[in-house]
């Protein structure tokens, strides 16, 4: 059996201490916080049973859970949501098992949903702090046997054994400090059980299980396929200067989300050591190969810092001026990068503006219409009319329109209602709804919750943008 099922079986007996070398402890939390998981879900299909009505559906949607107040049901698909009033999220597809099968996904956004976590749920958060890396782990356990793989590729059960312990994991009271530093130490959970049972040798041998844990990140970073996924829990375990040297090496390795990803979480920093690595990517991306992510954190991380300003404009510009990224119907950053010559390189942003808001992407043009309405200069209407002005249908036009509808003034109306009087929403004959039905419902929703996104990047940009910037004359 693997130390680390022998190291859970121990714990959860009360028995001794397995000897010979601990288990790593991100497994260990990770398959007690996965078998916790599986008594949820089966709690979850006990209520879809005597809770929900017999005929309660995809079609009926979502609402509240008879007698469970501020609980919260939705249906999508195959699945059910429940909501708990604390937030909890307990998603599950129905695989006809009762439950048993797991969504890495859904699992993860259940733990990041925890407002309270329970010690197992607590200690894998802290070693595994985003659902990418969560799921990175999950796919290492299968692989190496400690999780069944499912059907569909992505979901697995948990081996029979925890299967059957899942009720019992679920029932422990881990507020006791004993039980705590017991675990702690069955699990290999040598940080936790310094801070449980403090001693110097405690905080000697925390300190060992910390070096090896970065080891572990470390190696994993080394490694295409888990790079990006692992980028954030060594960010927390790292010295600024040593984090700086391991993202350059994923940045200089490729233009790609890792790289890309590695520049964000730098741009977070900006106390942080400059990386040069970031120059070197945007030096060597070519805006008929790469895609644009990676190019758009780097020149957003050299134009906040006031670096080679004139080449990061240049690059951000070339980009945006792609119409077309690979495997795409259009090119998905164009907003993001009108928006960030705007705000830094103000004289080529008004070409790509005008682009962004009659793109064939919807969120792209959602991307910049709600940046434009958070704004609300004089500017910002007279562009957004302009684009209503060249919109033939409602789909291209959505949220254009919510945008001048939110803005409000009187000649944002009248040029609403005129537009509307002469244009024809398109309706599917028969059930269903069609695009530009769903696009026409969503359209508000949408651009109200991407002016609340743009709102603190708008008012900080506000005061360095001339009121009447489409008709300003570069020089």
């Amino acid at each position: 059996m693997p130390p680390v099922l022998v190291a859970v079986r121990a714990a959860l007996a009360g028995g001794p201490v397995a000897a010979g070398s601990p288990p790593d402890p991100w497994h260990a939390w990770l398959l007690v916080a996965l078998a916790r998981q599986v008594d949820r879900q089966r709690w979850l299909v006990r209520v879809q049973r005597t809770h929900l009505p017999e005929d309660t559906s995809e079609d009926t949607g979502e609402g509240e859970v008879p007698g469970m107040p501020g609980w919260r049901f939705c249906f999508h698909g195959d699945g059910l949501c429940l909501t708990a009033p604390d937030g909890e999220m307990i998603d599950v597809d129905d695989h006809g098992d009762g439950g048993l099968t797991i969504d890495p996904y859904f699992f993860a956004q259940r733990m990041r949903s925890l407002r309270d976590p329970g010690l197992p749920e607590e200690r894998l958060r802290a070693f595994l702090p985003t659902a990418d890396a969560m799921v990175a782990v999950i796919r290492e356990l299968t692989a190496e046997g400690l999780l069944v793989p499912g059907r569909g590729g992505h979901v697995f059960r948990v081996l029979p054994e925890l299967e059957e312990s899942a009720g019992a994991l679920a029932s422990i009271d881990f507020s006791d400090a004993e039980r705590r530093a017991r675990w702690a130490e069955h699990l290999g959970d040598l940080e936790l059980l310094a801070v449980e049972r403090p001693s110097a040798e405690a905080e000697a041998r925390g300190a060992a299980q910390r070096a090896a844990y970065k080891r572990y990140l470390l190696a994993r970073i080394a490694r295409e396929a888990t790079a990006r996924a692992f980028i954030d829990p060594l960010e927390a375990v790292l010295a600024p200067a040593e984090f700086v040297d391991a993202c350059a090496g994923l940045i200089d390795a490729a233009v790609n989300a890792t790289s890309g990803h590695a520049i964000e979480r730098l741009d977070a920093h900006p106390d942080y050591p400059v990386c040069p690595a970031v120059s070197r990517l945007l030096a060597r991306a070519d805006p008929a190969v790469h895609h644009p992510y990676a190019v758009h954190a780097a020149a957003r991380y050299l134009l906040r810092r006031g670096i080679e300003r004139d080449r990061a404009a240049e690059v951000a510009l070339a980009f945006a001026r792609v119409r077309v990224v690979a495997g795409y119907k259009g090119n998905p950053f164009l907003g993001e990068l009108a928006l960030l010559l705007l705000e830094h390189a103000p004289q080529h942003a008004l070409d790509a503006l005008r682009r962004a808001l009659r793109s064939s992407t919807p969120a792209v043009r959602t991307d910049v219409a709600g940046a434009l309405a958070a704004l609300g200069q004089p500017w910002c209407v007279r562009e957004l009319l302009l684009a209503l002005g060249d919109a033939s249908t409602f789909e291209a036009s959505a949220s254009v329109r919510a945008a001048l509808s939110w803005i409000g003034s009187d000649e944002a109306r009248a040029a609403l209602l005129r537009w509307t009087q002469t244009h024809v929403l398109r309706v599917t004959e028969g059930p269903g709804y069609g695009w530009e039905e769903v696009q026409e419902a969503n359209a508000e929703a949408f651009l109200a919750h991407e002016i609340k996104a743009r709102r603190a990047w708008a008012d900080a940009v506000r005061p360095a943008i001339d009121p009447d910037f489409d008709r300003v004359v570069w020089g």
